[in-house]
């Protein structure tokens, strides 16, 4: 019976009334919109189920089994039938069709043609049980069948090649299934299988590697010149950092011994020797009713920014007490890393700064409090740095100082005297992190206050001005490349977004702390 010619949902809406009891086949034809005739024979295969199975008659998908159709015995089809055996006489187990076929199209020119020939051949080889081509491999001991399962479903996938060659090689006769499958070379397969049944499983363990007593000499030097540079100061090699890098400890390892050494051996080296990161996580919010209208307001200025307007990141870091401070350091698995609880701090530091964005410049002074006058000191510095430009925008957090009615009356001065004009741009409150000059402090704090010890306030300040001026450097030769490679590791790139988040508690420690 032909079951495919309609859809099998009306089959299903036929089978559950037959199951009903309602075995009527025009009213369910008329229904359903199909001939008589079709319900009738569905009604009649289902009363065939229910007399020969009644326990599947609510299984929808089953349906009695057909006998396989028999080919016609036409005149082709007998010589077919006949020649066929004495053809594969002289042939090998597990032969193709194809050279059969061509030994049958000799003698019978007019005979089959390879396709149908071919489909008629793989029917009469499974209808006679013609034994086939053997299998790679015959049998499996148990023992051996128990290690390769494990292998299988192993991390390791030199392992799992192995034994999804040997386990295949049991089942199949065919290299290719096997190259497939595995993603090996014929000759790596052929390889596996040989040595295994010469050796046995013990041939594929992996012998110890040895290493020459010249390169672990070597490799013991490396070590102790590379954790002795690491137990001192990158100050001391004249970098403006108060705790090493791999990047840091390569190039100095480079200038101090004379001898090339990769990124990858430094972290490998370290590694052995039980060295470290460490890293921990951290979540802000913003709870300003009129967040996405200034956040709105603030991407539309930067999209219209035109080049005699300037766009300011403002804020202060700080205060920074100048004592030992902690950090992230590479020290053993094992090794403590302290600093005194109680310090008497050699003095507090405030950096009151200003990025701009489009030219990733950073202008900044040191303040002995953070309030509106230290705030009009730097409008004054930027317009008096910015003279040249018609509109400066001012962004910074929502806090008192930024928002108090002195500055605004300073700034509402200015503008009716002088040019250029100043446009105050507050973030919503509560939203540090989407202040972009936190991600500079965050990369100054990173770079010159973790891990430091100054001698004093004027060290500590020594340091903040290099670093920035490095920075400001930088930027100045390479402003193409502004926010892709962010100098001192600082948490984001260079430039407002708010879906970034720039002040990184982590990068922050050590600041707001006397």
């Amino acid at each position: 019976m032909r079951r495919h010619q309609i859809p099998q949902k009306q089959i299903d809406i036929m089978r559950r009334q037959f199951i009903r009891g309602d075995e009527t086949g025009y009213r369910i034809a008329k229904k359903l919109g199909i001939s008589t005739v079709t319900s009738w024979r569905y009604m009649t295969e289902f009363k065939r189920i229910k007399a020969a199975y009644p326990e599947k008659l609510n299984n929808m998908k089953f349906f009695m089994p057909e006998e396989p159709k028999q080919h016609r015995m036409t005149p082709l089809y007998v010589q077919f039938l006949r020649v066929l055996p004495r053809l594969l006489a002289d042939e090998v187990p597990g032969v193709k069709a194809k050279p059969v076929w061509r030994k049958y199209r000799k003698l019978y020119p007019e005979g089959y043609a390879y396709l149908p020939f071919t489909e008629l051949f793989y029917i009469w080889i499974k209808e006679n049980d013609v034994p086939g081509k053997p299998k790679i491999i015959q049998s499996l001991p148990e023992k051996d069948l128990k290690v390769l399962k494990k292998w299988k479903h192993s991390a390791i996938r030199r392992n799992w090649q192995i034994a999804t060659t040997l386990l295949m090689a049991l089942e199949t006769s065919c290299y290719k299934d096997i190259t497939d499958k595995t993603e090996a070379t014929f000759q790596t397969i052929k390889s596996w299988i040989s040595t295994y049944e010469e050796k046995g499983l013990s041939a594929f363990a992996l012998s110890k590697h040895k290493i020459f007593p010249t390169v672990i000499k070597r490799m013991k030097l490396r070590a102790g010149k590379v954790i002795k540079l690491l137990h001192e100061s990158p100050k001391m090699h004249g970098l403006n950092r108060t705790s090493w890098t791999i990047t840091a400890l390569a190039e100095t390892y480079e200038k101090a011994y004379a001898e090339k050494i990769s990124w990858g051996q430094i972290s490998y080296t370290l590694k052995q020797n039980g060295y470290r990161f460490k890293k921990s996580r951290d979540m802000l919010t913003s709870q300003d009713p009129k967040f996405r209208e200034k956040i709105n307001r603030l991407q539309n200025v930067l999209r219209r920014l035109k080049k005699d307007e300037k766009f300011f990141s403002i804020d202060e870091y700080g205060p920074v007490g100048v004592k030992i401070k902690g950090g992230r350091m590479l020290k053993k698995k094992n090794e403590d890393y302290q600093i005194p609880d109680k310090q008497k701090h050699k003095g507090v530091v405030i950096c009151t700064a200003a990025l701009e964005l489009s030219t990733n410049q950073v202008t900044h002074f040191y303040s002995t409090r953070k309030n509106t006058f230290e705030t009009m000191k730097l409008v004054e510095v930027l317009i008096s740095k910015y003279s040249d430009q018609r509109r400066i925008f001012l962004c910074w957090d929502n806090v008192s100082w930024h928002r108090s009615n002195i500055l605004l009356a300073f700034i509402k001065e200015h503008n009716n005297e002088s040019r250029p004009l100043v446009v105050p741009m507050p973030l919503p409150s509560s939203a540090q992190f989407l202040n972009v000059i936190e991600s500079v402090f965050g990369g100054l704090a990173r770079a010159v206050i973790h891990n430091s010890n100054y001698e004093g306030l004027e060290d500590c300040k020594a340091a903040i001005d290099r670093h920035f001026m490095e920075r400001n450097e930088y930027f100045k030769n390479h402003p193409k490349r502004a926010g892709n490679k962010i100098w001192g590791k600082e948490p984001v790139a260079p430039r407002f977004c708010e879906t970034q988040k720039c002040r990184d508690r982590r990068a922050m420690r050590g600041a707001d702390q006397k």
